[in-house]
């Protein structure tokens, strides 16, 4: 007998307006570096998810949680970090 596939993950509506807000509120050159870095992604993976294996979407058609996702990550790619110990343990 098999496992059913997990239900979709639905996020919180709260996390869905952030990742809004942030995206509303971002400069354009946040956002072409979000685009950047997921383009670098995509190169790396051959175009497909590294999770799932499905094709990557275009950035403008990918979820507002994933393209806040890669802001998060343009906003920090040029911040320092405090220390190595500050990382947590894997």
């Amino acid at each position: 007998m098999s496992t059913p596939p997990p239900a979709p993950y639905t996020p919180p509506p709260e996390l869905v307006a952030a990742a809004e807000k942030a995206l509303a509120q971002a400069s354009p050159g946040k956002l072409a570096t979000a685009l950047t870095l997921y383009t670098c992604y995509g190169s790396v993976t051959g175009g497909r998810s590294a999770v799932t294996g499905a094709e990557l979407p275009p950035f403008e058609k990918c979820s507002v949680l994933v393209r806040a996702g890669w802001l998060a990550a343009a906003e920090v790619i040029n911040t320092p970090v405090a220390s190595v110990s500050a990382v947590p343990p894997s």
